[in-house]
């Protein structure tokens, strides 16, 4: 999310709007947002009621998946010197299993042009992919 922080601006001039939907609790993600704030629109979404709705089923967890999840919030609390949200709590909510990040893509109408889906931990596509993409929707 980072990455689109940093090109939020350029999206928004295209006309687009970026909201992240999360599986977080609300609890979870004022902890996150100490450490990484974001620029746009955040919703939670711990019963999953809104990537049911736009079709992000969860998938069985990957070793590599938790591993980096773990390494993530061991990360942050070297450098923070603040715990952040362990997977565990993610866990215990939905089983062993994963949610992939999806960037989904919104015409001026609303309409849905898009969705790109990437594996939990995996680099989303880049803000100038993102822009191409949303130039494409016009």
């Amino acid at each position: 999310m980072a990455q689109l922080r940093l090109g939020y601006p350029e999206i928004q001039k295209s006309g687009a709007e970026v909201l992240q939907v999360t599986h977080n609790t609300t609890v979870e993600a004022q902890r996150y947002f100490k450490h990484y704030p974001i620029a746009f629109p955040y919703l939670c979404d711990p019963d999953r009621a809104v990537h049911e709705a736009y079709g992000l089923a969860m998938e069985p967890a990957s070793v590599k998946s938790v591993v980096a999840s773990f390494a993530a919030a061991t990360g942050d609390l070297l450098q923070h010197g603040e715990k952040t949200a362990l997977p565990l709590p993610f866990m215990m909510r939905y089983g062993y299993k994963d949610s992939p990040q999806a960037v989904v893509f919104v015409d001026r109408d609303g309409v849905i042009g898009h969705i790109v889906q990437a594996a939990p931990n995996v680099e989303l596509p880049s803000n100038a992919e993102i822009l191409r993409r949303l130039a494409g929707l016009r």
